[in-house]
């Protein structure tokens, strides 16, 4: 749904674009019918000509000058047997019409070129403001949930700490308020990064350092670092990944990878949903998957989910940044793999998929 700033955008531009297109229309009609209008005046003219020269051809004749003379210098004209059989030639009234087609012709293709490159300059204009307003729609929205995000662990963290300083709880309770202390600082250490790694990876000139890395021990040591997190959503995380698979990738941006597919299926599946990251090697690439059984999302935002700023109508119910998937498609493209996300439809889960090409059994 577009919001209230794109509309005030969008209306006027719709409407301006309306217009110049009626104009420039309007405008070509009245050309081509002002052509029309010249050329059978121009054709008119010169048939009054050319039967003016047969009659003064006729009159010659009935004054007896020699027919080869008059046909010398009147070749549009055919003289016949008699005195006063002089007409116009078939071709020449054949060549007016001729020249008045093409002409017509001509500016008819013309024109609709005109209108054609005006029509295509319009709708790229417009898509370009159209972009440019929903892409300040998502910096804006992006701002508000960073705002959220940052609110909420801070709220959290300054109760805990007020609550410590203020008494000496039982363990198990300091525990408690502990526990739920460092789950806050690890939820604001992930989106941190989240920020910095976007301003890091955006630009064309990004270096990684690929390796060979063993893609169980980068989804283990991920998947260990963010357990109390998932303990944290009522999340089942459940990882099957062979370890002999092997990539040649950048270990940073795997574990960014994984980080923010796991962080995304946990959040999906907040209040007792399972998580599965799974791996496989097939025709020569090495996938992984992770899967989860929440709320997934519309068939049509597939494509545009790894958009930065853009968020799922689901991730806007439920918090994000909007940053993670875009974070995940840089990070693979970085190391030449390719991603994908799909999902029967809200309420039935998703899945996303990486897949890296398989490195050459020569070690680097």
């Amino acid at each position: 749904m577009k919001s209230l700033a794109d509309l005030q955008l969008t209306r006027p531009l719709q409407v301006a674009f309306l217009a110049l297109l009626f104009v420039c229309t309007a405008q070509l009609a009245w050309w081509l019918v002002d052509e029309v209008r010249y050329t059978a005046d121009v054709q008119r003219r010169l048939t009054v000509a050319y039967e003016a020269d047969a009659e003064a051809a006729r009159a010659m004749l009935r004054a007896g000058v020699p027919r080869d003379e008059i046909a010398r210098t009147n070749p549009a004209l055919i003289l016949g047997p008699g005195d006063t059989s002089v007409a116009i030639a078939p071709a020449v009234l054949e060549r007016l019409r001729a020249q008045r087609f093409h002409r017509l012709n001509r500016y008819a293709w013309e024109g609709t070129f005109f209108l054609a490159v005006l029509l295509a300059a319009m709708a790229v204009v417009y898509r370009a403001l159209r972009d440019e307003a929903d892409l300040r729609r998502r910096q804006e929205e992006f701002l508000a949930a960073v705002s959220h995000e940052l609110k909420s662990p801070l709220a959290s963290l300054r109760l805990s700490l007020e609550t410590l300083a203020m008494r000496d709880p039982a363990s198990a309770r300091r525990s408690e308020l502990l526990g739920r202390s460092m789950a806050d600082l690890n939820r604001l250490q992930r989106m941190i990064a989240n920020i910095l790694d976007v301003s890091r990876l955006s630009g064309h000139e990004t270096r990684t350092a690929p390796e060979r890395l063993v893609l169980s021990d980068e989804i283990g040591a991920v998947v260990a670092e963010m357990r109390d997190y998932a303990s944290d959503h009522a999340a089942r995380v459940h990882v099957d990944v062979p370890a002999d698979l092997v990539i040649r990738a950048d270990s940073e941006g795997v574990r960014t990878i994984v980080r923010n597919l796991v962080d995304n299926a946990i959040k999906a599946t907040a209040g007792g949903g399972a998580v599965v990251v799974s791996a496989a090697h097939r025709d020569g690439r090495v996938g992984l998957e992770v899967s989860d059984n929440g709320v997934g999302f519309p068939s049509d935002e597939a494509a545009r989910l790894f958009q930065k700023f853009y968020r799922a109508r689901a991730d806007a119910r439920s918090g994000g940044t909007g940053l993670g998937l875009f974070l995940v498609r840089r990070c693979a493209q970085l190391d030449s793999a390719t991603v994908a996300g799909r999902s029967d439809g809200p309420g039935k889960g998703a899945t996303f998929t990486v897949s890296w090409p398989a490195p050459s059994e020569r070690p680097a």
